[in-house]
C-alpha cells in the first residue's frame, strides 16, 4: 500500500477542549482587561520563532473568546503586568498540545500579487499564499463571467486584506532570511517592550475598518466573545472570523496574522456561494491549477502523450483529472490530479477532511482500469511511474492505494511543491527520485510533505545514501517534516517573482529573476507577444530594456544579447545609478534593429564611435534606441572597450535625467578596467568547425543519480560473488578488486548494449559528442570572459567544464565500444536506459583509473567493503590529486581563452611541414598534406549537407566527390586515409588488429592510436558516419601529438622528426622563460650557461654536468638562481604519471634522473660561488646565497601524488613573487 488513512497520524492529544491545563490560565486572566490580553496573545504570532506554535496562542484565544463578559459581568480595566502575562504564557508550554507542535514546513512570509506586491504571513497552514495567488489570478487576470459585484466585493476583501498584512510585515522587516532558529515546542515570550509594540501591530482602527468596508456587511468577519465554543486543534471558530472589536475603544485586533490569506480564500468561496457561482468559481480555480501542474511537468521534461492514440479515455471532472506524460522518450508517468471541489466546505470544516470517499472511491475504480488497459496495450509496469496531485485549499483527503500500477512507489505533491520542483530542479528529476526512493522502506510520508524526503535526497548529492555504516534500502526510515522548507525557500528565492513598475505607463508587470546578484529580471513567460523584455531593479528606480517584435531566430538572438549586454553593465553601474536622484522612478529603453537580420552577423569593419552609431528618440522617460549592422559589430571587440563607450553612452543617457551632476566617467572607467570583462563574443566557425553554433539546447551527461545507483549494485555484486566479504581488503589485493569491478561492469555495458535497436544509435551518441564537443570549446573559449563578468560563478561554471569532461570520456568509450560491436537488439533505446549506460562506461573508466594508480604505487589508500554494502575508500589522496589537476585545468582554460590580451612570444618554431610530408609518407603511405586535405574535403561534404550536424554517406561516394574535388590524389590514398581514422566492426572489443597494443583500447589511457580522438569516422557496412567537429579536432589534436612531442610511433623518421620538433621546442622554452624574466624587470639572466669564469661545468673526473639552461641573479635580494627548464606535458593518466616519476625522480644505474642531474649543477655553482661572482661581477661571495629552481612548462603531477615536494614552478606560477618564495 503506498498511501494509508490520515487518520493513523491524527494524534489524539488534545482533541477535546483542554479544561484541566486552561481553566485556571482563562480564570485567572479574566481578572484583568481581556481585549489587551488577547491582542498581547495574538501579536505573538507576528515572531518568527513562534510561526510554529501558533496552535498554543489559538487555544488560549479560542479559550478567552467562550468566555461571555457581559452575561457573566466581566468588563475588567484591569492591565496585567509583563510578569504575569510572561508566567501565565509560560504554563501553555506545559499543555500536551505542545506535542502537536511539528517543525514548520512553509515560509514565515509570502509575496502575494495583486497590481503590486504583499506579504502575508503563512503560519501553518499548507499553502495558503499559493492559492490566494491563484484565487486572483482566475478571478482578476484572466477572462472570465462572473458577476461584477461579486468581483467588487472580493476585489475590496483582498485589498484590505493583503494591505494589512504587508503593512504589519514591513513594519517589522518581515522575511524569510531572518527567522533561521532553533526548532523545539516552547512558546518563546520576548521582553514586554517587543509585547506591547507587537500587541499594537496587530491592532486597527475600527473607524478606519468601518470606512473601508462601508455598507459591507462585516459582521461575518468580526468573532463575539462568548457566542461559540473553543472548538479544536485543527480548526478555531475564530478562523473564519478573524478580527474581534473591542467595545471600550472601537478598536479591532487581528486575531490571528497568518490566518487572513485562509481566510480571504475562505471569503471568496461564500461570496461566490452568495452570487451563486461557487461551483464555477472553484472549478476555475481547479482548471488554472491543473495547467499550472502541466507547465510544471513540462519544465521537468515530461510532456502529454496522446492518449486516443493508445487508446485510453481519461477523465476530467471536477474532482479528479487524470493525464499520460512523457518520461524520457521510452516511458510513462500517469499524473492523477486530486481537487477538493468544495462539496461541504464551510467555514467550520475549512480545516477538516473531505466529506466523503468520492476520491477513493474513483482512485480504486480508475487504477483498476488503467492497470488493465497499460497491460492490453503492453506497456509493462517497469515502464510506468505514478503521480498523485492533491489540490485542496485546507482540507486533507483520504487516500489509500491498495495496488499499485508500477513497480515504483507512488508520490504525491501539492501544486505549490510540484513547482518548487519545476523551478529547483532539471529536466527528468523525477524517475531519477522516484527510482532511489524505491529502494527505500518508508511510512509516514502521507502525513507530511513529500519535499522533506525531496529535500535530503537533493541536499546529499542526490542520494539517499547516508551513512557508511548502514543501507538505508535495509531499514524502515520515518522521514518527519522539517526539511521542507529550506527547499521551498530555495525555490522561492531563485525565481524571486514579483511585481515592479511596468515600462507601460501606469501599470505593473510580473517578472521572475534572470541574475539573482545583480537584481535583473525578465518579464514573465506568460507574456502573449514575442518580445524581449528585462529589467534591473535599483533602490531609486526600475530600468527595462525592452526588444521590437521578434519574428526569426536571427533576431531572437540579436535582441538577446544586445539586451543581456546592456543590463548587465546597468546592473554593474548600480553604485553609481543609486546615487542619482531621479524625477523619474522608471526609464525604459526600446530597443529596435533596423536592416535585415542576417546582415548583424556579416564582418563589418567599423571605427565610428557606439554614439554615433545608434538612432536616439526620447519621450519623457522612454528612450528609443534604433540599432544596425555597424553597431552590433562595433561591439564585437577583442577587449570591453566597445562596451565601455556603450555603457557611458546610455549612463550619459540616464544622469541627463538626474537633478545632480557625477562623474560618471571615470566611475565606469574602473568597472572596465578589466579588458576581459566583456559580455559579447563571436567566433569564425569557418575557421574552427568545432566552435558551429547549435540550435540544440538537450545535452547529455553522466548523472550523479546513475552512479549512486551502480555503486549499490558494485557491492551487492561483490558480497553475491563469495570471493570478497566486509571489511578492509589486503593492499595487494586492490588491484584485484578494481579489476573484478571493471569486469563486472563491462559485463553490465555488454548486456545494456546488446538489447538495443541498433537503428540512429550511433548517430544519437555522435551527436551528443557534437554537442559536448562544442560546449567544452566555447568554454574554453570564454572562461577568462565569463569568470571576469561572473566571479561568484567561477566554481559553477569550472564544474560544469569538468562534468562535460566525464561526460565526454564515457560517450567517447560508449562510441568506441558500439562502432566496433554494434547491436542487435529491439529495445528502442531511451533516454533512461542511454543516461544509465554512460554512467556505467564513466564508472568503468573511474574504477579503472583507480585500479592504475594502485598498480603504479602512487595511492596507498585501503580499500574496504562497508557494513553499507558498498565499497569505500578514504578520499583525501583522491581529494588532493584532483585539486592538482584542478588547477592546471584552471590554468589552461585561463591560458587559452585570454591569448589575445598575453604579450607575445618572440620565439616562432621553424616549418617542417615537407619534413611531416616525408614522416607522414614513411609511416602511413601518404603525406601530411594528403591528410589534411581528405579531412579538409570531408569536411566540406558535411557543410553542403543543410540542417545537418551527423552526416551518413556512402563510402563510394565521399571517395568519389573527394577524388573529383582535390588536386593530384587518387581513390587508394583517400581510401588510405580514410580507413587510418576510422572505427569498423570487431569480432571482440577487447582486441585491436595488428600492430595495435592492447591497451590503446583502455578508455581511461590518454592518446591512444586507437582511440575516437584519433578515429572519429564510423563505418557501418557501406556507409560512413562522421560529424565536422570531431573530424576538425581530430586534425588539430593529432598535429598538437607530433609538434608536443607525445605522438606514439614506431617509424624511424617520424621518430626523428618528433625529436627534431621537441629539441627545438625544448630550446624555444628556455628562451621563453628567459623572455618572462627579463619582462619581471628585477632580474639579470643568463641563459645557456656551458662555463661559468672559463671553468667547465663538469664533476671532479672531468665528467660534463651539462649546461645550466638559466642562471639569473636577483640583485637586491642577493640571491644567484641555477634554473633548469623542460618543457613537460601534463600527465594525465596513472601511466604517464609513473613514467613522469621515473624520468623526473628515479635514478637507475647510471641513468640519473633529471633531478639528480639539476642538483649537481646546484652544487657545482655553489662549490664555484667565487667563480659566478667574479664573472659576474657580483662582488664578495659571503654576501650571496644560491638557489636551485625548477621551471616546467606545465605542472607535474606526479611530485605531489608521489609526495615527493620538490619545488617546481610551472611557467603559469611564474611571477617575481613566486620565484622569491623558494628557499
Amino acid at each position: 500500500m503506498d498511501f494509508g488513512d490520515l487518520e493513523e497520524f491524527d494524534f489524539n492529544f488534545e482533541n477535546e477542549r483542554p479544561t484541566k491545563k486552561f481553566d485556571n490560565i482563562v480564570k485567572e486572566m479574566k481578572k484583568y482587561d481581556l481585549y489587551d490580553i488577547i491582542a498581547r496573545i495574538a501579536g505573538l504570532n507576528l515572531l518568527p520563532v513562534n510561526q510554529n506554535k501558533s496552535i498554543l496562542l489559538d487555544a488560549v484565544i479560542a479559550e478567552l473568546l467562550c468566555v461571555n463578559v457581559y452575561n457573566e459581568g466581566i468588563i475588567n480595566d484591569n492591565i496585567m503586568s509583563a510578569g504575569k502575562f510572561r508566567k501565565l504564557i509560560s504554563q501553555v508550554n506545559d499543555s500536551d498540545l505542545c506535542m502537536m507542535i511539528d517543525p514548520n514546513e512553509n515560509l514565515y512570509v509570502q509575496n502575494v500579487m495583486f497590481h503590486k506586491n504583499y506579504l502575508v504571513f503563512n503560519g501553518i497552514d499548507q499553502t495558503p499564499a499559493y492559492n490566494l495567488q491563484n484565487m486572483i489570478r482566475i478571478i482578476f487576470e484572466y477572462q472570465n463571467d462572473f458577476p461584477d459585484d461579486f468581483i467588487q466585493c472580493v476585489h475590496k476583501l483582498y485589498v484590505f486584506v493583503l494591505g494589512v498584512s504587508d503593512g504589519i510585515a514591513q513594519r517589522i522587516n518581515a522575511s524569510n532570511t531572518n527567522n533561521d532558529i532553533e526548532e523545539n515546542n516552547r512558546l518563546f515570550v520576548p521582553n514586554s517592550e517587543i509585547i506591547n509594540e507587537c500587541a499594537h501591530l496587530v491592532t486597527l482602527d475600527g473607524d478606519y475598518f468601518d470606512e473601508f468596508f462601508g455598507e459591507t456587511d462585516t459582521k461575518n468577519f468580526l468573532s463575539e466573545f462568548g457566542n461559540e465554543d473553543a472548538g479544536e486543534t485543527n480548526h478555531r471558530p475564530f478562523y473564519e472570523r478573524p478580527f474581534l472589536r473591542n467595545k471600550k475603544n472601537n478598536s479591532i485586533i487581528i486575531l490571528n496574522i497568518s490566518v487572513l490569506p485562509t481566510f480571504a480564500f475562505y471569503m471568496t468561496i461564500v461570496l461566490a456561494e452568495k452570487y451563486d457561482i461557487k461551483e464555477a468559481v472553484i472549478g476555475r480555480y481547479h482548471e488554472f491549477i491543473w495547467k499550472r501542474c502541466r507547465e510544471y511537468l513540462v519544465k521537468l521534461g515530461h510532456y502529454k502523450i496522446q492518449e486516443q492514440n493508445k487508446g485510453f479515455e481519461l477523465i476530467n471532472n471536477e474532482y479528479y483529472k487524470e493525464m499520460l506524460v512523457s518520461v524520457y522518450n521510452n516511458q510513462y508517468m500517469l499524473v492523477i490530479y486530486l481537487a477538493d471541489d468544495g462539496e461541504g466546505y464551510t467555514g467550520a470544516t475549512m480545516h477538516d477532511y473531505y466529506p466523503d470517499d468520492r476520491h477513493q472511491a474513483m482512485l480504486e475504480k480508475r487504477i483498476s482500469y488503467l492497470r488493465d488497459k497499460f497491460a492490453e496495450v503492453r506497456i509493462g509496469a517497469e515502464n510506468i511511474m505514478f503521480l498523485l496531485i492533491i489540490s485542496g485549499f485546507g482540507r486533507g483527503i483520504l487516500l489509500g492505494i491498495k495496488k499499485s500500477l508500477s513497480v515504483y512507489k507512488t508520490i504525491k505533491f501539492f501544486p505549490m511543491e510540484l513547482e518548487c520542483l519545476s523551478i529547483n530542479e532539471k529536466n527528468n528529476f523525477l524517475p531519477r527520485y522516484i527510482r532511489a526512493k524505491t529502494k527505500l522502506h518508508t511510512y509516514g510520508l502521507e502525513a507530511f510533505s513529500e519535499l522533506n524526503t525531496v529535500s535530503i535526497y537533493t541536499s546529499n548529492h542526490y542520494s539517499f545514501y547516508m551513512s557508511d555504516d548502514l543501507n538505508p534500502a535495509n531499514l524502515n526510515i520515518f522521514i518527519a517534516p522539517g526539511d521542507s522548507i529550506d527547499y521551498i525557500r530555495q525555490a522561492l528565492e531563485k525565481e524571486d517573482r514579483k511585481r515592479v513598475l511596468s515600462y507601460v505607463d501606469g501599470l505593473y508587470a510580473e517578472v521572475v529573476a534572470s541574475d539573482n546578484e545583480r537584481k535583473i529580471y525578465i518579464e514573465d513567460e506568460r507574456s502573449k507577444e514575442k518580445r524581449n523584455a528585462l529589467v534591473v531593479s535599483f533602490e531609486n528606480c526600475v530600468i527595462w530594456v525592452t526588444s521590437g517584435l521578434i519574428t526569426t531566430l536571427d533576431e531572437l538572438s540579436i535582441y538577446y544579447s544586445t539586451l543581456d549586454t546592456m543590463t548587465y553593465w546597468l546592473a554593474e553601474c548600480r553604485e553609481l545609478i543609486n546615487k542619482l536622484f531621479f524625477s523619474y522612478n522608471i526609464f525604459h529603453f526600446d530597443i529596435l534593429i533596423s536592416g535585415k537580420a542576417v546582415e548583424y552577423f556579416y564582418n563589418i569593419p567599423e571605427e565610428r564611435e557606439i554614439s554615433k552609431l545608434l538612432n536616439l528618440d526620447i519621450e519623457n522617460n522612454h528612450i528609443k534606441i534604433v540599432i544596425n549592422p555597424n553597431f552590433y559589430w562595433r561591439l564585437n571587440k577583442t577587449d570591453n572597450s566597445s562596451e565601455k563607450e556603450l555603457c557611458k553612452f546610455v549612463i550619459g543617457t540616464l544622469c541627463d535625467f538626474a537633478s545632480d551632476n557625477f562623474d560618471y566617467e571615470s566611475y565606469i572607467e574602473k568597472i572596465f578596467s578589466n579588458p576581459m570583462k566583456k559580455k559579447m563574443f563571436s567566433f569564425d566557425f569557418h575557421k574552427q568547425p568545432y566552435l558551429k553554433p547549435f540550435e540544440f539546447t538537450d545535452y547529455i551527461s553522466v548523472h550523479c543519480e546513475d552512479e549512486d545507483f551502480l555503486l549499490d549494485l558494485i557491492g551487492k555484486k561483490l558480497l553475491e560473488s563469495n570471493k570478497w566479504t566486509y571489511g578492509v581488503i589486503p593492499k595487494e589485493k586492490r588491484g584485484e578488486l578494481a579489476n573484478y569491478i571493471v569486469g563486472v561492469l563491462y559485463n553490465m555495458l555488454q548486456e545494456e548494449v546488446e538489447q538495443i535497436n541498433p537503428q540512429y544509435v550511433v548517430e544519437l551518441i555522435y551527436l551528443d559528442l557534437e554537442k559536448t564537443l562544442y560546449r567544452l570549446m566555447i568554454a574554453r573559449e570564454r572562461y577568462a570572459f565569463d569568470v571576469s563578468c561572473y566571479p561568484e560563478k567561477k566554481n559553477e561554471i569550472l564544474n560544469d567544464y569538468n562534468e562535460c569532461n566525464r561526460t565526454s570520456l564515457a560517450l567517447k568509450f560508449l562510441m568506441e565500444y558500439i562502432a566496433a560491436k554494434p547491436p542487435k537488439g529491439q529495445k528502442l533505446l531511451g533516454i533512461g536506459q542511454y543516461e544509465y549506460i554512460l554512467a556505467i562506461c564513466s564508472t568503468i573508466i573511474d574504477w579503472a583509473y583507480k585500479n592504475d594508480l594502485f598498480y603504479y604505487n602512487i595511492f596507498d589508500t585501503p580499500i574496504e567493503i562497508l557494513p553499507s554494502d558498498r565499497v569505500g575508500m578514504k578520499q583525501k589522496e583522491f581529494v588532493d590529486m584532483f585539486q592538482y589537476g584542478e588547477v592546471y585545468r584552471q590554468e589552461q582554460l585561463e591560458y587559452y581563452s585570454s591569448f589575445a590580451f598575453r604579450k607575445s612570444s618572440t620565439q616562432k618554431m621553424d616549418d617542417y611541414t615537407n619534413e611531416l610530408d616525408e614522416a607522414f609518407k614513411s609511416e602511413r603511405g601518404y603525406t601530411y598534406q594528403q591528410f589534411i586535405s581528405v579531412i579538409s574535403g570531408i569536411i566540406i561534404i558535411g557543410e553542403e549537407i543543410d540542417d545537418n550536424e551527423i552526416y551518413v554517406k556512402k563510402y563510394s561516394d565521399v571517395i568519389e566527390i573527394l577524388t573529383q574535388n582535390i588536386e593530384k590524389i587518387t581513390a587508394e590514398i583517400i581510401t588510405r586515409v580514410i580507413e587510418d581514422i576510422s572505427i569498423k566492426v570487431r569480432e571482440d572489443f577487447m582486441k585491436l588488429p595488428k600492430p595495435y597494443r592492447k591497451e590503446y583500447v583502455y578508455p581511461w589511457r590518454f592518446n591512444r592510436a586507437y582511440s575516437l580522438n584519433r578515429r572519429p569516422i564510423i563505418q557501418r557496412d557501406d556507409e560512413i558516419i562522421w560529424g565536422n567537429r570531431q573530424l576538425y579536432h581530430m586534425m588539430e589534436y593529432v598535429t598538437g601529438l607530433i609538434y608536443n612531442g607525445t605522438y606514439s610511433t614506431k617509424d624511424k623518421k617520424m621518430s626523428k622528426l618528433i625529436g627534431k620538433i621537441s629539441n627545438q621546442r625544448g630550446k624555444l622554452f628556455n628562451n621563453r622563460i628567459v623572455e618572462i624574466l627579463n619582462d619581471i624587470g628585477e632580474f639579470q639572466v643568463y641563459p645557456n650557461r656551458k662555463k661559468i669564469n672559463k671553468k667547465s661545468i663538469c664533476n671532479e673526473n672531468g665528467e660534463t654536468l651539462g649546461d645550466i639552461d638559466v642562471l639569473f641573479v636577483d640583485v637586491s635580494e642577493k640571491r644567484i638562481y641555477v634554473a633548469e627548464t623542460k618543457a613537460f606535458p601534463f600527465s594525465r593518466n596513472p601511466y604517464e604519471m609513473y613514467l613522469e616519476y621515473n624520468e623526473m625522480f628515479v635514478d637507475k644505474g647510471k641513468k640519473k634522473c633529471y633531478i639528480t642531474k639539476h642538483k649537481r649543477r646546484i652544487e657545482w655553482v655553489k662549490n664555484h660561488l667565487h667563480d659566478v661572482c667574479t664573472e659576474l661581477k657580483l662582488g664578495n661571495t659571503d654576501l650571496w646565497s644560491v638557489i636551485g629552481l625548477f621551471i616546467v612548462e606545465e605542472p607535474i603531477i606526479s611530485n605531489q601524488v608521489y609526495n615527493l615536494n620538490v619545488e617546481i614552478i610551472s611557467k603559469a606560477e611564474l611571477s617575481l613573487e613566486r620565484i622569491r618564495k623558494v628557499n
